[in-house]
C-alpha cells in the first residue's frame, strides 16, 4: 500500500462516525458543504482526477463509491485505492459508479430524456467483429437533435445503464437516431432498460470467437 492511500484512509477512519452524518436528516446545508470539501480534498491528496458518491439511509450501511468520471487513464487509481480499503463497520467501498435505476428524467441543458422510453439497435461492424456498437433511438429526437448537449446527456444515461466501467471499456461506438415508425421491435430494436444484460450476453459471445 503506498503512503497516499494509507494516508487517505487513516484519514477516513479517523472521520468516518462523522462523514456518515452526510445523510442525517435536517443536516444543514453548510455542514453537508463542508463535510463533502473534506472527503474531496482528501481524495485529491491522493489523486485530483478521482471523485466520489456517498449513498444509504441514515443509520445503516453507507457505501462509499470512488469513481473517475469515465477517464479510463486513472482506472487503475480508482481500483488500487478499493483494493486497499479496509473494514470499517458501517461503511462499503466500491470502485465505480456502479448500474442505476432508469425511473427518471435526464434533464441536461436544453435536453430532456426519459430512459425508460429510449430503445436501441446492436450494431456489428465487419471490420471489426468483436467490437460492440449500439444505435441509440429517441422518441423526442427531432426535438432535441439539433443541442450540442444531447451526446452527453444520453452518454450520462448510458453510464447509468451500464455503469462506469463498462461503459466506458466495453461500448466501441455509439450513434443517436430517431425511431422508427410502427412497432421498434419489428425493427429489432431493444428496450434500454434491457441494455445491460445485452452487453454482458454479447461480450460472451465476442469472447467465443
Amino acid at each position: 500500500m503506498s503512503q497516499e492511500i494509507a494516508r487517505f484512509w487513516n484519514w477516513f477512519k479517523e472521520q468516518g462516525k462523522q462523514l456518515a452524518d452526510l445523510n442525517r436528516p435536517g443536516i444543514a446545508d453548510d455542514e453537508k458543504e463542508e463535510l463533502l470539501d473534506a472527503i474531496l480534498y482528501a481524495l485529491h491528496q491522493y489523486c485530483d482526477q478521482l471523485f466520489f458518491d456517498i449513498g444509504g439511509l441514515y443509520g445503516e450501511e453507507q457505501e462509499f463509491v470512488v469513481t473517475a468520471e469515465g477517464n479510463v487513464d486513472y482506472f487503475s487509481k480508482v481500483e488500487e485505492l478499493i483494493d486497499d480499503a479496509p473494514e470499517i463497520e458501517g461503511w462499503l467501498f466500491t470502485a465505480f459508479m456502479p448500474p442505476r435505476d432508469l425511473e427518471y428524467t435526464r434533464i441536461f441543458e436544453d435536453v430532456e430524456l426519459k430512459p425508460l422510453e429510449m430503445w436501441f439497435l446492436p450494431l456489428n461492424n465487419s471490420k471489426e467483429p468483436k467490437s460492440i456498437g449500439l444505435r441509440i433511438c429517441l422518441p423526442n429526437y427531432e426535438l432535441v437533435a439539433n443541442s450540442k448537449w444531447l451526446q452527453a446527456a444520453v452518454y450520462k444515461i448510458l453510464d447509468t445503464a451500464l455503469g462506469e466501467k463498462a461503459f466506458a471499456l466495453d461500448i466501441d461506438y455509439i450513434e443517436i437516431k430517431g425511431m422508427p415508425p410502427g412497432k421498434p421491435e419489428d425493427f429489432g430494436l431493444i428496450e434500454l432498460k434491457d441494455l445491460s444484460a445485452f452487453v454482458k450476453w454479447k461480450k460472451k459471445k465476442l469472447a467465443a470467437l
